[in-house]
């Protein structure tokens, strides 16, 4: 079961003698562990996604300066050879041009939502830290207001 920010603020431990039940403590904070370790790789497989992106861009732009070459090397062919060429060309053109288009407008899409989750895992992070900070500075008050017992023997 995924912990929410809730769950960790309203997370409540048996006391005993010595404090919070540490058992308990320390499965919520291996929860807890594991699930920032799952949203970091997450947002590492995404960051490895825009990468893969960003090259198959790169490559579609190393296509269309060769197809530039192929059209210009067309035009020194023969009059009739020359318009075909250029029509196939246009129509070649226009085709990477909207497959293009469509790739951007994915990858710029993708990004985005890359970018939005980002910044929701660092907000989720960030709350994470405080409300850890809070739960730490009230054990650490419970344990200030604790009685400390002095046990000695009696004298029989």
């Amino acid at each position: 079961m995924r912990l929410s920010p809730l769950d960790i603020q309203h997370a409540d431990f048996d006391s005993g003698l010595n404090g919070y039940n540490k058992r308990q403590v320390r499965d919520l904070l291996a929860r807890v562990a594991d699930q920032t370790e799952d949203l970091l790789r997450d947002n590492q497989s995404l960051k490895d996604e825009l990468k893969k992106a960003e090259q198959r861009i790169e490559e579609l732009q190393t296509a269309e300066v060769e197809l530039k070459r192929t059209v210009i090397a067309a035009e020194r062919i023969g009059n009739e050879l020359k318009e075909n060429a250029k029509r196939e060309a246009e129509l070649t053109m226009q085709d990477a041009e909207q497959r293009k288009e469509e790739i951007q407008r994915q990858i710029e899409s993708r990004i985005r939502d890359a970018k939005a989750e980002i910044m929701r895992l660092e907000k989720e992070q960030e709350l994470f830290r405080e409300q850890f900070r809070g739960m730490l500075k009230a054990f650490e008050r419970s344990l200030d207001n604790m009685p400390v017992h002095n046990r000695t023997k009696s004298s029989d």
